[in-house]
């Protein structure tokens, strides 16, 4: 109760009065520099030093001079004047983008697309704002969006219907990797049951890309058996580029390791492979950052300018 009590009295314009005596080097100059009477702030530097039971300010001469206690009360005053002037500045960068954070999950087929891509764009134009990445597959990707702990997710593949906002976009066509020299290689597109008879490349059941690969080959009735799987499409692709086997990725995912010369993408030859969606996923009703909600445009735009450079084939 005593404690709450000296709290109360310790008011922001008890601390200001004081601090200015001390700034100024006189109750009277202090008066001035705040536009109020002197006795205005004698009277509330007296009741803190009663409250308190602790002298503030010390006679000298005509002059007064800041006790040691005073002084801890003027230090606790600027430093809550700079966390305020900081607090404010922060908020106005939030407000105008510069500051603040974003959690995102990306799918690990479509980091390089992601961080070449949309992150690129976004990071140039708002250096200061923190952006925390990680990968992962989509129910725990769904229940951290729920939960409120990852702003986004960019993701790849069937969805169901969970309760959360989503923006999908056609991403096909799946591709077969295939080293350059291969000679299916050249292939303008290869069949299901071609694959089949190669060493496959499949990917854990929980990425997205993987449980399009199944339901072809479901489809088609066939059931071959992997020579490899894989928890990182880093794996998948160098074993692919070293011949070993058949990875999978989409053409769009993979063009920067074509353009590079390191491997062939050829589409696998069924409807599916063409249709395979893309998702941008958001928590329903969530507000955003002002930096969360511009990533989050950015990606919409990016997504939408790869469907008109690079539309859909048949």
């Amino acid at each position: 109760m005593v404690q709450q009590g000296i709290d109360k009295e310790i008011t922001e314009y008890r601390l200001a009065y004081l601090y200015e005596v001390a700034e100024q080097g006189g109750i009277r100059a202090a008066a001035d520099t705040l536009n109020v009477n002197p006795s205005a702030v004698s009277r509330q530097i007296a009741l803190l030093e009663r409250h308190l039971q602790i002298p503030l300010l010390e006679k000298q001469g005509r002059n007064v001079i800041v006790t040691q206690a005073g002084k801890l009360l003027i230090d606790h005053h600027r430093e809550m004047l700079y966390r305020r002037r900081r607090l404010a500045e922060t908020l106005q960068d939030m407000r105008h983008l510069r500051r603040g954070s974003v959690s995102v999950r990306v799918g690990q087929g479509i980091i390089n697309e992601f961080v070449t891509g949309p992150l690129r764009r976004f990071s140039a134009e708002y250096p200061d704002v923190f952006v925390d990445i990680h990968s992962g597959n989509m129910s725990e990707t769904i229940s951290l969006i729920l939960r409120g702990k990852v702003d986004m997710a960019v993701s790849f593949g069937p969805l169901g219907d969970p309760p959360v906002t989503v923006r999908s976009f056609q991403r096909g066509p799946i591709c077969a990797l295939f080293p350059p020299a291969h000679p299916l290689a050249r292939q303008p597109s290869i069949s299901l049951e071609s694959l089949a008879r190669q060493r496959l490349i499949f990917m854990a059941e929980q990425f997205g890309i993987q449980l399009y690969i199944n339901e072809m080959f479901r489809e088609r009735r066939l059931a071959p058996l992997p020579a490899f799987q894989c928890n990182h499409f880093s794996t998948a692709v160098a074993l692919a580029m070293e011949g070993m086997g058949v990875a999978f990725m989409t053409q769009t995912s993979s063009q920067y390791l074509v353009d590079r010369g390191d491997i062939a993408a050829v589409p696998i030859d069924h409807p599916l492979a063409h249709t395979a969606t893309f998702h941008l996923v958001r928590g329903q009703g969530r507000r955003f950052t002002p930096a969360a909600e511009h990533l989050w445009k950015v990606l919409i735009n990016s997504m939408q300018s790869d469907i008109q450079d690079n539309p859909p084939t048949r």
